[in-house]
């Protein structure tokens, strides 16, 4: 067997979390060997770095793309998935695509909204649905109800069920002085992660952290 070596680079991230690989999973290179979080800012920062494990965890950039096919909404292009989002956060619902026209998306903690269990703490709506900037925006906090459902006002059957969970932190609100890095993995020790498992970064301030990770895959020779 050999190892087949990769690094990754991520640079000027902020308050909204940044995830490595860019937009994906790990896929088959299961270890981590390395992780460098550097602090570019002239300030003390604190940063974090979490796992999720879900490939639907998050839409690109926080945003769910909306549109609807057959009487379903489509999240993304997948017809009307189950979903886990993450507590402490911040999701937009795009739903700016024509075939949303007649349809309203909404959270509830009960399907299809019944028993007016709709939400509406953390929710705002913007625009009209099929039309352009129109979206479902949700901020998740540690009182969310650990089970939602996401629905049409209009129609029945569209949607499918959330699940809101807690993310699973490697370090949490570390403080990285000006100019100085910290250092999670050195080689010395090993992380070992599975397909669908995403890793993310954050930061306190804008623009303030640089990220290195490295990691290898077992191949046949």
């Amino acid at each position: 067997m050999a190892q087949d070596f990769e690094r990754l680079f991520l640079t000027g991230v902020g308050t909204t979390a940044q995830d490595l690989p860019d937009g994906s999973d790990f896929n088959s290179d299961d270890t981590i060997i390395g992780i460098n979080m550097a602090n570019t800012s002239v300030n003390a920062i604190t940063a974090s770095c979490f796992m999720t494990s879900s490939v639907l965890s998050y839409g690109a950039d926080f945003t769910f793309v909306v549109t609807v096919v057959g009487g379903n909404f489509l999240i993304d292009g997948q017809t009307k998935p189950q979903l886990t989002l993450y507590k402490g956060f911040t999701y937009t619902f795009d739903v700016s695509h024509s075939s949303n026209s007649g349809h309203v998306l909404r959270f509830a903690t009960q399907a299809e909204g019944a028993n007016s269990s709709i939400i509406t703490a953390g929710v705002t709506a913007t625009g009209t649905p099929s039309q352009a900037n129109a979206k479902v925006v949700i901020t998740t906090s540690s009182t969310t109800a650990s089970t939602l459902y996401y629905y049409c006002t209009q129609h029945s059957g569209m949607g499918n069920s959330i699940t809101v969970t807690n993310v699973h932190y490697i370090i949490k609100d570390a403080p990285i002085p000006s100019g100085s890095a910290l250092q999670l993995l050195d080689g010395g020790a090993k992380m070992v992660v599975q397909n669908n498992d995403r890793m993310f970064f954050q930061s306190n301030t804008a623009s303030s952290l640089d990220v290195w990770l490295s990691r290898v895959d077992s191949i046949s020779t």
